[in-house]
């Protein structure tokens, strides 16, 4: 996009046409869908406003509501695409028929190269109005980022959809903010996402030709309204939702972006010229129909707070280990060919489990089934499954790799191998160690740790509980992380464990069992350092298990891994 620079004078209204057509009116009607519960915003002055249903290749693609008379579009609605972010599409810059003459049709157009320019821009910007003004880019309210589908990108590409952003604002503040909220929409809305981006008036102007043409605006602004969010997102995230917005001032320097609920927004906004008391953004509020609340419920059914019983079947007495209070900690119940396998409760932020959660199974130890790797689709998109998918063949990591671990976050890091918490040597059934193949169930191991320690102890457990355990054992693994990632493209991607523990829950055993075995049951448990000299394998005592990961890493004082320690319901009766 050229630059452009702006002499900074006093804007006077000019006089637009009053054209109508089948797109441009006094209402949205044609397009009402992308607004929430199909209500525009209120409260927005203007002597020549245009309501503009945006249309490219007979389809309405957002709307816009544009003021001829200072050439600039007050706010762009749209709805948004979950994407991989990629920007713009080959499409030149289009221009509104309809602000020029209610004959041209509906579709916008790309801009003539002969002499009809003069008509066009009475009523809208041309591009001679950006030519000499250094200092300014052309800035699209609905930006093509913001879409996923290649003519939605390319609507976007409308001088009615664009405004005169400052070039050290848009690059080093409003881009970095719409990918923030890009992100943030990705991962946590799991249903349509409505967004309005407008700008507040200044005063300040484009000249071209000794002629006022396009205003500069004074802020930039954004507020989007996701009734159906995930609500066991981390903390940081959850609280802005279901809507929420952002503003800045639109110069080269003191622009950061103020991110604020939407009702301090629109309170910001009543105090800017040609903004009425009355302002709304989302006049009905953000509320979800009740139809979406109930089926939300259905489709967090594998990432969830409350885990269903079906997931609490592998937990000792139902509950999951207690003191693990992080904000970006998620559980996930691990689906896999319509069956609950096992739990974990995985950390967002550092790409890996934190602990998985499984019942063993008497197995033989045969280690390999012939499966892809997995990804879990409702950590990072809005997807119709509950379970665990394969990776798809050409697919991008970007759409995975915001709240998960990616294959290619292992692809060059040559020190470590993808290491299973619920190992598939502990299942027996083709389908539960097939189950252990997702990337949500591995961390980084050394090799050398991997070979020499933790997969021989994985075997001791295995051993031990085929032979002693005589009822259901249930097994904890889990990490102490030590603040090195796996880099990749210079950016951290997936934590490294310092150390990797895990625990058993047995409480019906073999009573018979030889001492140096029986004084390991109803419970016990192991550690090992995760580096490339091997480590060793530590075993102890559940609670002295429990001490050390309470003195290595930060969890609660009231950390424990099993519910009451692992003693059986029936002797602490006794006990009393």
């Amino acid at each position: 996009m050229p630059l452009f620079k702006a002499c900074l004078l006093s804007l006077h209204l000019l006089t637009g046409p009053g054209l109508t057509g089948a797109s441009v009116f006094a209402s949205f009607r044609d397009c009402s869908h992308v607004f929430h519960m199909h209500t525009p915003p209120v409260g927005i002055r203007g002597k020549s406003l245009k309501s503009i249903c945006q249309r490219y290749r007979d389809k309405a693609r957002y709307a816009t509501l544009y003021d001829g008379g200072r050439r600039l579009a007050l706010y762009s609605a749209y709805v948004f695409k979950k994407s991989d972010g990629r920007g713009r599409v080959d499409t030149p810059w289009m221009y509104e028929p309809q602000l020029a003459s209610e004959d041209s049709g509906d579709n916008m157009r790309e801009l003539p190269l002969n002499n009809d320019t003069p008509q066009l821009e009475e009523s809208q910007a041309v591009l001679e109005d950006y030519t000499d003004a250094i200092g300014y880019e052309r800035g699209p309210l609905n930006p093509d980022q913001h879409q996923a589908e290649p003519d939605d990108k390319s609507s976007t590409y409308a001088l009615t959809n664009a405004v005169p952003q400052a070039t050290d604002f848009l690059d080093a503040s409003w881009n970095p903010y719409l990918e923030v909220v890009r992100r943030r929409l990705n991962n946590f809305c799991h249903g349509p996402s409505y967004v309005v981006t407008g700008a507040t008036v200044s005063g300040s102007a484009l000249w071209r030709e000794k002629t006022e043409r396009v205003a500069i605006p004074k802020h930039l602004w954004l507020a989007y309204c996701c009734p159906w969010f995930d609500r066991n997102s981390p903390h940081e995230v959850r609280f802005m939702f279901p809507s929420y917005g952002g503003y800045a001032l639109n110069q080269p320097t003191g622009h950061d972006v103020a991110e604020v609920p939407v009702k301090d927004l629109e309170g910001f906004l009543r105090l800017q010229t040609d903004m009425d008391r009355d302002l709304a953004v989302f006049p009905k509020g953000c509320a979800a129909l009740l139809w979406v609340t109930m089926v939300t419920g259905a489709v967090q059914g594998t990432v969830e707070r409350e885990l269903a019983p079906d997931c609490r079947s592998f937990l000792y007495m139902g509950s999951q280990p207690t003191g693990l209070e992080r904000r970006s900690l998620r559980n996930i119940c691990q689906r896999y060919n319509k069956r609950a396998r096992y739990v974990t409760l995985y950390d967002s932020e550092g790409h890996i489990p934190v602990y998985s959660a499984y019942t063993f199974k008497r197995t033989e130890g045969n280690n390999h089934v012939d499966v892809p790797w997995m990804y879990e689709p409702q950590l990072s998109l809005l997807s119709d499954t509950g379970e665990m998918q394969p990776f798809p063949r050409g697919y991008s990591p970007m759409n995975f790799e915001d709240a998960q671990a990616v294959l290619e976050d292992y692809t060059n890091a040559i020190m470590y191998e993808r290491g299973a918490l619920n190992p598939s040597v502990h299942q027996a059934q083709p389908d539960d160690k097939a189950a252990t193949y997702t990337l949500t169930n591995v961390v980084p191991q050394t090799w050398e740790f991997s070979a020499e320690a933790w997969r021989p102890q994985e075997q001791v457990i295995r051993k031990r509980l085929n032979n002693y355990c005589q009822g259901t054992a249930y097994v904890v693994t889990g990490v102490i992380t030590s603040g090195t990632m796996i880099r990749r493209q210079n950016i951290a991607r997936v934590a490294v464990p310092a150390y990797i523990w895990s625990a058993y829950c047995c409480v019906n055993y073999d009573r018979n069992a030889p001492y140096n075995e029986r004084y390991k049951f109803p419970a016990y448990g192991h550690y090992g350092l995760n580096d490339k000299e091997g480590g060793e394998v530590v075993e102890l005592s559940v609670p002295k298990l429990e001490d050390f990961i309470k003195k290595t890493t930060f969890v609660e004082k009231h950390f424990q891994i099993f519910s009451d320690g692992c003693i059986a319901p029936a002797l602490k009766l006794a006990k009393k």
